[in-house]
């Protein structure tokens, strides 16, 4: 998971304390470490922290500076890696002065040392020797591009010791007043947007009656009604209620293959499988299952596990198809799924 929020520091101090809910949330989420990195007169300076619980993380965001320096933030849920002070980010790229926050799971792992996380090992392997030899590499938009290219759905965020920040894979994130939020997964926006999921909508592309209809986490089955700029809900606000047409008729279409389910397993692409289970519900958790067979990682502690995971850990534990299917609009099914489990490859039966 992960998140990283970047924006002026008195905006992201008072939005964390002041919204109800928010930093309870994000920490519950993602409890594995707090780092900050900001410009001072003496060049870049990077605090770090392991909380033990919700009130270390509220004290540590308390003591952010009530300026308007531009500052990034980052939130750590470990997948790679010891949970430890140096696993911690942001990382030094240049030692005091470029320093760069990661959000995802990248495919060049941490295989060489398993103690160390994944974007270390990415930082040792890929970023430290060029990035010395010409720190200002780091806010060149061909190179990051390049960088956008070859991590695919992963977000990086660079400063440097005056201050300047970049992004990589930007529009993977969500903004809100001049704040950036590196993804939508890892936290609750409606905490902080009343009207995300309105504004944000996957709609279904079935443009009916001057309604796009689609499942919305927070206000149910229903529609978008783009003249009155509301949500209508199905069941009692459209007369008469139009019913949506069956699942292959949408205008959308993910070809459920083996090799496509495969390298969304492998590199954890929680956005793809989001996406297929939005629009082919049915017969992408029927392939998962019959090609698959799931085993909880060593990711999933079940201690750290919120109620709602808890359930889908045992709907897929179980093979609960139909119960997995009613909840596949939730990005939390996903989640489970993605980070929770290694899937194998079921056996082929060979029938005499």
């Amino acid at each position: 998971m992960c998140l990283i929020i970047t924006g002026q520091s008195n905006k992201i101090r008072t939005t964390l304390l002041n919204t109800n809910g928010l930093l309870s949330d994000i920490h519950t989420s993602n409890p594995d470490g707090i780092g900050i990195m900001y410009a001072t007169s003496k060049g870049l300076k990077i605090t770090k922290t392991l909380p033990k619980n919700y009130a270390d993380a509220l004290a540590f965001i308390s003591k952010l500076p009530q300026d308007d320096r531009e500052l990034a933030i980052h939130f750590r849920w470990t997948t790679h890696g010891h949970t430890d002070m140096e696993n911690c980010h942001p990382y030094n790229v240049v030692n005091g002065y470029v320093a760069m926050m990661h959000n995802g799971v990248l495919h060049t792992g941490n295989a060489p040392d398993k103690s160390k996380s994944d974007t270390w090992h990415f930082i040792k392997d890929y970023l430290t020797g060029p990035v010395s030899e010409h720190p200002p590499l780091v806010h060149n938009a061909g190179f990051l591009t390049m960088l956008a290219d070859f991590i695919g759905d992963n977000r990086f965020v660079f400063m440097d010791g005056d201050g300047r920040m970049s992004h990589v894979n930007y529009d993977q994130g969500v903004e809100h007043d001049g704040m950036w939020f590196s993804n939508t997964y890892a936290w609750v926006p409606s905490k902080l947007i009343s009207n995300y999921y309105q504004s944000t909508k996957k709609a279904y592309k079935n443009y009916v009656n001057g309604y796009d209809y689609d499942y919305d986490d927070e206000f149910g089955y229903g529609a978008w009604d783009y003249e009155t700029k509301s949500w209508k809900d199905a069941t009692t606000a459209l007369t008469p209620l139009t019913p949506l047409p069956d699942d292959d008729t949408y205008d959308m279409e993910f070809d459920v293959t083996f090799d496509s389910l495969s390298n969304t397993l492998a590199y954890c692409d929680v956005d793809t499988l989001s996406e297929m289970m939005d629009f082919q519900p049915s017969e992408t958790l029927d392939c998962l299952f019959k090609w698959f067979e799931p085993k909880m990682n060593k990711y999933c502690r079940e201690d750290r596990l919120t109620a709602r995971e808890e359930d889908i850990l045992a709907m897929v534990l179980s093979g609960d198809i139909k119960a997995l299917e009613e909840m596949s609009h939730m990005s939390t099914v996903a989640e489970v799924i993605c980070y929770y489990f290694d899937w194998h490859v079921r056996p082929v039966q060979v029938v005499a």
